[in-house]
């Protein structure tokens, strides 16, 4: 039973991607290999989007499949430009938070080299004096 539904399944999907191909055309496909008109470059911008071809079926089902298939491409492409926008609003706030953190870097390096060339005395005989008297305080018994 298991092996007549995987049969059943992938005949499923291969008919859509045939009936896709069917529908979208190969005329596309030769049209971006020639380079479209002699004038246009040969780079396709990003953000032009290609025109839904004619489906030319009369089977109901098979242009409901492709109906549907271009619905979700154009729900996936929106969702790749909200992600992308919202890529860029993202990089923009970390940006300015790496100049924050270089900026206060700088203060705090500038503060602590003003305040080790500002002359600050350290006292050397308090701190062994404390080192001794800590050390003092544990007798060893023989």
């Amino acid at each position: 039973m298991n092996r007549t539904k995987g049969i059943l399944a992938a005949g499923s999907l291969t008919g859509l991607v045939i009936i896709t191909l069917l529908g979208l055309g190969f005329g596309n496909l030769s049209a971006l290999v020639s380079g479209g008109s002699s004038d246009s470059a040969t780079a396709v911008p990003q953000d032009v989007i290609p025109q839904e071809p004619q489906v030319n079926t009369t089977d109901p089902a098979a242009e409901e499949a492709v109906k549907a298939w271009q619905d979700y491409s154009a729900e996936l492409e929106q969702t790749v430009r909200t992600m992308q926008e919202r890529e860029s609003a993202y990089q923009s706030q970390i940006d300015a938070a790496n100049n924050t953190i270089v900026n206060l870097q700088d203060q705090i390096n500038s503060t602590n080299s003003a305040a080790s060339n500002g002359g600050a005395y350290y006292d050397d005989d308090e701190h062994e004096e404390h080192e001794h008297e800590e050390h003092e305080g544990f007798e060893h018994d023989d």
